[in-house]
């Protein structure tokens, strides 16, 4: 790994919706109203103002072209030009009633993503379903066409270990696109689920990256959650952080932190955390053969913002061991062959 800063402030990732677009990361400012794009092979930031309608307060995004963006309110997606004029809606209810004894009957779910699920070939967001009520076998994801509104379920489901359990989107699932599909992670599960768009098939792996305690108990196995409980669980349990596909090298990289199985014993609850938890980071190759796992430096890094661009991985320090935060400090990791 090399250092490798870039030119924009710390909240622009760790505040903000935020993705790259050809080697270009954009993020969106909600309360300003304003789209960022920071150059990564080397450039000057520019940002643009938008000027949305009075009653369009939306919360992420996707930046498609400089001529079409999307947004969403929670209950509406619509498209812009690159000052915000909006030239396009559909509600993301109005149609949902066609899958609704597919997938699971709950609000659709766009926090997976630090930005809206947005596939081009099929002009479509992707949403993900999971209700705890309900632990029939059903499909957990659904995406809806932006030009219609239309909705089409896939048949994408829960991993087979998970069969007649309660789970819901306190599973925190990390998605990526890949070459022929999608690939998901649980952060309770070591399991890798890959859907294969043409054939419509789903296969697991379970990928292991160190040693002891693999699973997390479902936060869904608990009515209640008092602080005290949750702060141990999360000490007790492994957790699976994120998984992104590499299109440039055709690899998968998935960082995971194994149980730490300590007190913070009156430290700093989450100062503690970052110290002492170990972070690995694994790769994989497209038929999820492990190629290298390695646990990185403690308490250097924060994973959760990390992005792939053409020139490797690019993964945050950790904010919280900077001394100030007018800028994007990380580390570039390269793979070597």
């Amino acid at each position: 790994m090399s250092s490798y800063p870039l030119d924009g402030a710390a909240y622009m990732i760790f505040d903000m919706p935020n993705h790259v677009n050809s080697d270009t990361l954009v993020s969106f400012d909600p309360n300003q109203r304003k789209v960022v794009k920071i150059p990564l092979l080397g450039g000057t930031p520019t940002e643009r103002s938008l000027l949305f309608d009075f009653d369009m307060y939306p919360n992420t995004f996707y930046y498609i072209n400089s001529d079409s963006l999307l947004f969403s309110t929670g209950d509406i997606l619509f498209l812009t030009d690159q000052s915000g004029n909006q030239f396009h809606s559909v509600r993301l209810f109005k149609n949902l009633d066609a899958i609704k004894a597919e997938v699971y009957t709950e609000f659709p779910y766009d926090g997976f993503s630090d930005h809206l699920f947005y596939d081009e070939s099929s002009q479509s967001v992707l949403y993900y379903f999971a209700k705890r009520s309900q632990v029939e076998k059903r499909k957990v994801f659904g995406k809806i066409d932006v030009r219609s509104g239309d909705w089409e379920s896939l048949p994408i489901y829960h991993p087979k270990e998970y069969t007649g359990v309660p789970l819901n989107y306190t599973t925190f699932p990390s998605v990526t696109g890949t070459s022929n599909g999608l690939a998901y992670i649980y952060s309770i599960s070591p399991t890798i689920v890959s859907y294969d768009a043409p054939s419509k098939s789903q296969k697991e792996i379970l990928i292991k990256s160190f040693e002891g305690k693999q699973h997390a108990e479902p936060q869904t196995n608990r009515d209640t959650w008092s602080t005290s409980y949750f702060e141990e669980w999360v000490l007790s349990s492994p957790n699976y952080l994120k998984l992104i596909y590499d299109p440039y090298r055709k690899v998968y990289y998935r960082f995971s932190q194994s149980a730490l199985n300590r007190s913070a014993d009156g430290e700093d609850y989450y100062t503690f955390l970052v110290k002492n938890r170990e972070v690995y980071l694994s790769i994989l190759d497209e038929e999820f053969n492990l190629m290298y796992n390695q646990m990185l430096p403690k308490g250097k890094y924060d994973p959760t913002k990390s992005f792939v661009f053409s020139k490797g991985l690019w993964i945050p320090l950790e904010l919280t061991t900077l001394e100030k935060e007018d800028g994007l400090y990380g580390d570039l990791f390269q793979i070597v062959k």
